[in-house]
């Protein structure tokens, strides 16, 4: 197969990570940014990566960059604040443009994928959710990544958007801060939590990208999860005791703004073939521990 060209928009952690772990002689990959100059300076796996410099709410700009082909679109964006204008900047008008522009190349990409968040659920009453159950934002945040969402589904012929749950891993480490800080939410009332290792994001997003170059066809909507959803509670316990901490340091109990607890299921993550490097929280933070000692 000849090589292929990947756009990966609000390029970050997560994009890099990806590019990374393409072949470099089945994929070249771009990342793009408002400031590359950024991601240089932080050693983002410069040696994977082709960095352009663009604002993915101009259109021209867009379409210049995109003037010579993409394959393969890749949407990871980050609201540089959590205001509500932040999440319609980063989410509602860069779908905008990619909906606008993407339909008038000579040639649409094969596939595009959106990265959005499970916080479109606001559910807080412990019931399961899958890909059937219908998003119910529960603040603006939720309200702008659905709005974007159903804005993007129109911007080329394949269009996956995948939901990732909390993701963790190196450099993704608020969790283990707040156990070290001795930090810890109450045991009652129960609230889940659902997390994602990073490798595990990155794992997910090649295997869409590969497969369906193979001639897969996958959904439209991934709830990107792991296996094993746990009461908040529970996590920040085993986290002390994985440390090394006795149970009484975990002394401080913090009752989280916004109160939301719902149990989530990737059971088409897991029926696209894709095997869960870390299927739970165990799996996966002590991988992360290990690799911190």
């Amino acid at each position: 197969m000849a090589q292929e060209k990947i756009w990966i928009f609000g390029c970050g952690d997560l994009g890099a990570r990806l590019a990374a772990q393409l072949p470099k002689r089945e994929f070249s990959v771009y990342g793009v940014r408002r400031n590359p100059l950024v991601a240089l300076a932080r050693r983002r796996r410069a040696g994977a990566l082709q960095w352009r410099r663009g604002d993915a709410t101009n259109k021209e700009a867009v379409a210049e960059l995109l003037a010579d082909g993409a394959d393969v679109i890749l949407a990871t964006f980050t609201p540089k604040d959590r205001s509500p204008n932040g999440y319609q900047h980063a989410y509602v008008d860069t779908a905008t443009t990619l909906a606008e522009v993407l339909p008038k190349l000579p040639r649409p990409p094969r596939l595009l994928i959106w990265v959005s968040s499970t916080r479109v659920y606001g559910q807080n009453s412990d019931q399961l959710i899958d890909e059937s159950t219908p998003a119910s934002p529960a603040n603006f945040q939720g309200d702008k990544l659905l709005a974007a969402e159903e804005i993007i589904r129109r911007a080329a012929p394949t269009v996956c958007v995948v939901r990732f749950a909390g993701i963790y891993g190196p450099g993704r480490d608020r969790m283990l801060s707040q156990v070290r800080a001795g930090r810890c939410a109450p045991a009652e009332p129960t609230q889940f939590t659902n997390r994602i290792h990073v490798d595990d994001c990155v794992g997910f997003l090649t295997h869409l990208i590969t497969q369906q170059r193979l001639g897969w066809s996958p959904e439209q909507l991934y709830i990107g999860s792991d296996c094993t959803p746990v009461p908040l509670h529970e996590l920040q316990q085993w986290l002390a005791k994985a440390m090394g901490y006795t149970s009484a340091h975990l002394r401080e109990f913090v009752q989280s703004c916004g109160r939301q607890s719902k149990k989530l299921n990737n059971r088409l993550m897991l029926a696209s073939g894709y095997q869960m490097k870390f299927p739970d929280f165990r799996a996966g933070y002590s991988a992360l521990l290990d690799s911190e000692n």
